[in-house]
């Protein structure tokens, strides 16, 4: 079997610790590491103290996108099954099978030390696992291999790209596959022209989700008097899951215009473990009072608050979600400036957002408090403790 130019320069290149592929579908970075990667490693480390390992988004996606093609190829006797205690046999190797997708679900990899790691669709993982991989990769000859389809530029993913770890990484974009139908990829570029899809799936770039309502990557700034008198909102999250959004913000006249100067938290807890953390902030940043809709808790959290010494405003929320947010938090999103030390989680949330997300903590917080600072929304604010 030939090797594309890129899977040539993989297996003389890819000796680093971190050894990743990202890019097009059906591009060929995926098919080199079930052909030759994965049990090349699993033989050169055999015998070695540390565990093998190979961690996807569900066991599911591991068996369809990993093991049953390489099964293809070597037969079961080499490549075997996931078994009840998430093991599955590999070249003679005990390799574990893991989902990423929540920390919980490699519980087993606290306190082990891994040799070998092949990650799958590395991008859809929790990055509390990714975080975890990295201090269990503690031998010298400790090693992962790595693919995943770009998504938003602002993801944690691309963050440790582009970070001085020991990295060695490729791009792809389908035209690295010369062995692909020119027909097939003549009309893959015709189906995705024009969305941000193209991007991601053809060139391989990491590019904006399709029908992203924030396309301009916000302003910082490191000086947190700009945000002094201004107001606090939170969105609360009591169990499920949605997160918490924390969000302080102030509308000010500078010779440029007026601006809103704004900070974020986004937390996936219960607001009740997040109280004296919020309180804390709006104290630092003398923000006060604090916003909350009464809907979800009929003002529960709110009285707490109370309770604790803050300024508290309540109010019932009618307006749709995505109206709200694609009215006033597109139209000051090129006048925000944020706070260093907002939440990374809390800008991807907004530049990922569109009409269909799964989760809009973020995006809905921060339009609350601009809809509140826009002065013209008739919004009753009645409730005040």
């Amino acid at each position: 079997m030939l090797h594309t130019a890129k899977q040539a320069e993989y297996l003389r290149e890819a000796h680093h610790r971190w050894n990743m592929k990202g890019g097009a579908t059906r591009s060929g970075k995926t098919y080199m590491d079930y052909r030759w990667v994965i049990p090349k490693r699993l033989r050169e480390r055999s015998g070695k103290e540390g565990l093998d390992v190979i961690l996807g988004v569900t066991k599911a996606t591991i068996e369809r996108n990993v093991l049953s093609p390489m099964r293809d190829i070597y037969g079961d006797t080499l490549v075997g099954y996931i078994s009840s205690d998430n093991t599955v046999t590999l070249f003679g190797e005990r390799v574990y099978a893991l989902g990423a997708e929540k920390l919980s679900q490699v519980s087993k990899l606290r306190g082990a030390s891994i040799k070998y790691c092949y990650g799958d669709e590395v991008a859809d993982w929790s990055q509390d696992v990714f975080d975890l991989l990295k201090s269990r990769l503690d031998k010298e000859y400790s090693l992962f291999d790595g693919t995943f389809n770009p998504k938003d530029p602002l993801h944690w993913l691309k963050e440790f790209l582009d970070s001085d770890a020991d990295i060695y990484y490729q791009q792809y974009s389908i035209d690295d596959n010369p062995f692909l139908d020119p027909t097939f990829v003549s009309e893959l570029k015709k189906e995705y022209a024009g969305t941000a899809l193209y991007d991601r799936y053809i060139l391989g770039l990491w590019a904006a989700s399709e029908g992203a309502l924030f396309t301009i990557y916000p302003e910082y700034t490191d000086d947190p008097s700009l945000l002094f008198d201004g107001i606090a909102h939170i969105d609360a999250a009591y169990g499920g899951a949605d997160g918490t959004a924390f969000t302080c913000a102030k509308k000010t006249i500078t010779d440029s215009g007026l601006k809103i100067y704004m900070f974020g938290k986004l937390r996936n807890q219960h607001i009740d473990t997040l109280m004296d953390v919020f309180m804390d902030d709006m104290a630092r940043l003398r923000c006060s009072p604090l916003y909350m809709e009464r809907n979800a808790d009929k003002g529960f959290a709110g009285r707490e608050f109370h309770r604790k010494g803050q300024l508290v405003r309540l109010y019932d929320e009618h307006e749709n979600k995505f109206k709200k947010i694609a009215t006033f938090l597109r139209k000051w999103w090129p006048n925000i400036v944020f706070l260093q030390g907002t939440d990374k989680k809390y800008i991807e949330q907004i530049m990922a957002y569109n009409e269909g997300a799964e989760h809009d903590d973020a995006p809905d917080s921060a339009a609350s408090i601009c809809r509140i600072l826009d002065n013209r929304s008739g919004q009753p604010y009645h409730s005040i403790f």
